[in-house]
């Protein structure tokens, strides 16, 4: 199968612009572009491979979630890839500084100080969401669905009724014991995870 080519971005603006449109090139163009001096950076840095694809891509999901609720927006004379490159530098340094590293290893010298407000947010909401996924995951399939359609695809209580062949009046008590049983996972996992 032949790759296309990864496009080359006249401006910053246009680059920014892609990331905002999901462009898939240019999600590849920023893997191209930033990873092997990412990785290279993570390695120097007490860092292994996986640990450098980890931090990558949590970093860009960061950067990707801030572009997608307007809290990081274009500014000229910026370069994307570079906030891009802190967001994941970042995401390592915090990495470093966690419990399972104090050991392993040491931190660097200095880096270049960030913005780290956001960023900050951005984790917290991240592991949020994780664990809020990995109690979904617990749930039965019918349980699953059910909140699924009720709070992701916004189906009407009539709609989710009749794809399951169940009474209306059913369908909102079993929504409620659905969502009962989520949150108990949900604070388990929670705790799990010291959030």
């Amino acid at each position: 199968m032949a790759t296309r080519p990864l496009p080359i971005y006249a401006t910053d603006q246009d680059f920014y612009d892609a990331l905002r449109r999901r462009d898939e090139r240019a999600y590849q163009y920023v893997y191209a572009e930033l990873f092997p001096s990412f990785r290279y950076w993570v390695l120097t840095n007490s860092g292994t491979e996986m640990d450098a694809e980890d931090a990558f891509q949590k970093g860009l999901l960061n950067f990707l979630l801030n572009i997608e609720t307007g809290k990081y927006q274009f500014q000229a004379g910026t370069r994307v890839t570079t906030v891009v490159f802190e967001y994941c530098k970042w995401v390592w340094l915090t990495e470093l500084k966690s419990a399972r590293f104090r050991n392993r290893a040491t931190m660097p010298e200095s880096f270049d100080a960030i913005d780290t407000a956001d960023v900050m947010k951005d984790l917290e909401r991240m592991e949020i969401v994780n664990a809020v996924r990995q109690s979904l995951q617990q749930l039965k399939d019918e349980c699953r669905k059910l909140l699924e359609w009720f709070y992701v695809e916004e189906l009407s209580l009539r709609e989710i009724a009749e794809r399951l062949g169940m009474k209306e009046s059913s369908v909102k008590s079993k929504r409620y014991d659905c969502a009962e049983k989520l949150k108990g996972f949900y604070q388990k996992t929670a705790n799990k995870n010291g959030l």
